[in-house]
């Protein structure tokens, strides 16, 4: 968000679109962190995250974690578990999206005890729900970047 604040300071006090007041060295270097895939680490030959987007990375991270416990300690899910494998330090957005929304279809299925199955399902469903707003935000910080990146570029 700095960097945007940044590129459209710039851009104001130029009052031009090509951004000729940025050396083009420094000015490649700023393009590159907008355009990163992951902007939880977005420096080409280190992992540093940025500390505001690396926590909300982590929280996601826990959140498809718990998800994934759940979803183990239901025992309703075998099938998704074996087809679905994940990496939890290494989850992006798009996998964790991915892995909550394959969960609905397989949630129709009812065990024994309607009561626990009922608790189990509103467990699984609130942690699917936390899992997709936190990824969802980051989504939308990562669609928000590039399409700066573009505009300034």
């Amino acid at each position: 968000m700095v960097l945007i604040s940044l590129f459209k300071e710039i851009k104001l006090k130029n009052s031009s679109k090509n951004l000729d007041g940025i050396p083009g060295a420094l000015k490649g270097w700023l393009l590159d962190l907008l355009a990163c895939s992951d902007p939880a680490f977005p420096t080409k030959d280190s992992l540093l995250p940025y500390a505001e987007l690396s926590r909300t990375y982590a929280k996601m991270r826990s959140e498809a974690g718990q998800l994934l416990n759940v979803v183990k300690s239901s025992g309703m899910f075998d099938e998704l578990l074996t087809a679905t494998q994940i990496e939890l330090d290494r989850l992006s957005v798009d996998d964790a999206i991915g892995f909550a929304s394959k969960i609905p279809a397989l949630c129709n299925d009812s065990s024994a005890n309607e009561s626990l199955a009922k608790n189990i399902m509103d467990d699984i469903e609130s942690s699917k729900q936390r899992l997709l707003t936190t990824s969802g935000y980051l989504k939308c910080v990562q669609v928000y970047l590039k399409i700066y990146y573009f505009e300034l570029s």
